[in-house]
């Protein structure tokens, strides 16, 4: 008996245009191969099925009862195969019901959420998309659990599996209520270490840019209120003196609704680059992809 598991998958496309054709030659010129390519696959053929298949009877060859019991499926089986293997339905965003994870910060979904939102309504009005809080000391498992598609953040992760774009680079504004005292003297970085001000992050570090900014300069501030959640700071700015420094992109996203003024910082800082993380497996896939070229136009109209 032969081995059926030595079949290639080229061989069998070659068998079921024997079937079509009863013709070697015919079923050479169809599939590109030489006489002598096809009588040297049949030959193999015919050993691992154990059978003739095929025999000629005059002009013509005509098939034994195992290959007539094997027509019928192996088109049936070539034909799926190809359909639902080689030729995955494409992707189509105005019809998919896919539901996508993205894992990010209060301030990321703050300025990026909307617009997105926005624009998937559009282009993909039947498409879920859920934000997830980004947990910062497992960015990577997030990614690789499938928890998350994808994660936008400000962190930094070298891991591996994953691969990583920068969408924008944003820099620092300051702000305060309107008719705040400060906004006299707004240029003043020692006026501007007097009053208290807002910072937002989780942990017991109540240091961050502007802290590291402020001490190259021999100078200090008052970090008088941190919450959890930037969401949540412009509220306090604009019932208090203290004063909020955090991304611009932020700050002009909420500016229109609080009694706020923004201003540039009287210290120097740095940019930051806020970046995209996806798994490497989904490198190719069609609707991770399609999510993320809208991640990306999104945050290059609105920055």
């Amino acid at each position: 008996m032969g081995n059926i598991s030595d079949i290639e998958l080229n061989q069998l496309r070659l068998l079921q245009i024997i079937f079509e054709t009863r013709n070697l030659t015919r079923a050479g010129e169809r599939a590109g191969l030489t006489q002598s390519a096809v009588s040297h696959t049949l030959k193999k053929l015919r050993h691992s099925f154990d059978d003739s298949l095929v025999i000629r009877q005059g002009n013509q060859l005509v098939l034994t009862p195992r290959a007539e019991s094997l027509q019928t499926p192996l088109s049936r089986w070539l034909s799926d195969f190809e359909r639902n293997i080689l030729n995955q339905e494409e992707f189509n965003p105005e019809s998919t019901q896919r539901t996508f994870y993205i894992a990010t910060s209060d301030l990321v979904e703050q300025s990026i959420a909307p617009p997105l939102i926005a624009l998937l309504q559009k282009d993909a009005p039947r498409v879920q998309v859920i934000f997830i809080k980004l947990d910062k000391h497992r960015i990577a498992n997030q990614i690789e659990s499938g928890e998350a598609d994808l994660s936008i953040s400000v962190m930094e992760s070298s891991h591996p599996s994953l691969i990583v774009k920068t969408l924008y680079k944003d820099s620092f504004v300051s702000a305060v209520r309107n008719n705040h005292p400060f906004l006299k003297d707004k240029k003043n970085v020692h006026s501007f270490c007097q009053y208290p001000h807002i910072m937002a992050g989780t942990g017991r570090d109540n240091r961050g840019t502007v802290d590291k900014a402020l001490e190259e300069i021999g100078l200090s501030r008052n970090v008088q209120f941190k919450v959890a959640n930037f969401s949540s700071a412009p509220y306090i700015v604009e019932c208090s003196d203290g004063i909020l420094t955090a991304p611009r992109k932020f700050i002009q996203s909420i500016a229109g609704k609080f009694n706020i003024v923004h201003f540039t910082p009287p210290v120097t800082l740095p940019q930051y680059s806020m970046k995209a993380y996806w798994n490497l497996k989904n490198k190719d896939d069609p609707a991770n992809k399609w999510l993320r070229e809208k991640i990306v136009e999104v945050a290059r109209i609105e920055y």
